[in-house]
């Protein structure tokens, strides 16, 4: 069977022709129409309002003893009292250990006795130098041998001082390493004493900060296990910064009358740096990002617009603006992927950002 060609009639190609033109210009009407009644975006917004603001770093740190050393006998010999109690409080000046200086004292009677002769032989060269009885040579001679006896019985009231060790600070004594009657050797320890009321909390800043670190800054610190939270100031700060780690070491002393706190605990330490008493603050996502800096967007005559600033403090949830916004300004917190420069938007309040303190962690 052989299939008839189909031809379009004149009258039914202008039909059909008429037919999509209708049709294509009612649709191209209605889109038109959407796009000028599409109500205002409804984004959420973040007014801006002064608050107070404590700049604040957290870094971890250590307490350490206010004095630190480590008692040593620079004689060697027998120990004959042992004058303290393991773990106990000790006094400036108190004696803590003695060893046997016998012979020490038996020898510096010796060197006085020899000490007395000289002086009186001196004493008749003297006489005889002035009548002329003996050279000046020979005088000298007198005055040195003198000389060398005193210094010989300094040295002796010297060594058997070192037989005496005292506490040179008040504090707490460690557990000892030698027993009453045993030996003692040259530069061994004996124990450790700290003093730990004040107790001193190291730790370390980043380069950046550690400029604005000064002497009479105000720290707190908790310890690992310890819900109390202690007090300190800043009294010292390193000079330099470490090559390795970028950092600056800053000590602060807090007070430790009840022996609470333990040298070598490890510490959180939070540091106020500053006090900033009309910050404007935003949330983190409201910044956008450029190659020219940051910006934000603003409701303005219900439409958005584009504004660059300049952000101070940073944080992970939040962000100073130092430059380009003002006080009362409403930020778009959300749909700003969605909304562009002059585009209507709705407000729709956000939650506030309710930092009184600014942190930044330390890692």
């Amino acid at each position: 069977m052989t299939r008839r060609p189909f031809h379009w009639s004149t009258p039914t190609l202008a039909g059909s022709l008429l037919l999509a033109f209708v049709l294509t210009s009612c649709g191209g009407d209605e889109e038109e129409v959407d796009a000028d009644e599409r109500p205002p975006m409804a984004v959420q917004v973040h007014v801006l309002a002064p608050t107070v603001l404590d700049n604040a770093i957290v870094t971890t740190g250590t307490l350490m003893a206010n004095e630190e050393v480590d008692l040593v006998s620079e004689l060697a010999g027998r120990v004959t009292s042992i004058g303290f109690t393991e773990g106990g409080n000790v006094s400036a000046g108190q004696v803590l250990l003695k060893i046997n200086d016998d012979e020490l004292q038996a020898q510096l009677r010796k060197a006085e006795a020899n000490l007395k002769l000289a002086k009186d032989n001196n004493d008749r060269k003297e006489q005889l130098l002035a009548v002329k009885g003996i050279s000046q040579e020979q005088y000298d001679a007198a005055q040195a041998q003198l000389a060398g006896l005193q210094a010989e019985a300094d040295e002796l009231k010297t060594r058997i001082a070192k037989s005496t060790i005292r506490a040179p600070f008040n504090g707490k004594v460690g557990l000892r390493s030698v027993s009453e009657g045993g030996f003692v050797g040259s530069n061994a320890v004996i124990a450790k004493l700290q003093q730990i009321d004040p107790i001193k909390v190291e730790f370390a800043m980043p380069e950046r900060y550690g400029r604005i670190m000064k002497p009479g800054t105000a720290i707190s610190y908790s310890l690992e296990g310890d819900t109390a939270t202690y007090k300190g100031d800043v009294y010292a700060v390193d000079p330099s910064v470490d090559a390795t780690t970028r950092t600056v070491k800053v000590r602060a002393r807090s007070d430790n009358k009840d022996g609470h706190l333990l040298p070598g605990s490890f510490a959180k330490v939070d540091v106020r740096l500053e006090r900033i008493s009309d910050a404007l603050v935003v949330p983190a996502e409201a910044l956008i990002p450029d190659i020219q800096g940051q910006k934000v967007l603003l409701i303005k005559n219900g439409k958005a617009v584009s504004q660059r600033v300049m952000t101070g403090i940073r944080t992970a949830n939040s962000v100073q603006i130092t430059n380009g916004a003002q006080p009362g300004d409403s930020v778009l917190v959300t749909g700003l992927l969605a909304v562009r420069e002059g585009m209507p938007v709705s407000a729709i309040p956000a939650k506030a950002v309710n930092e009184a303190v600014v942190t930044d962690s330390v890692r």
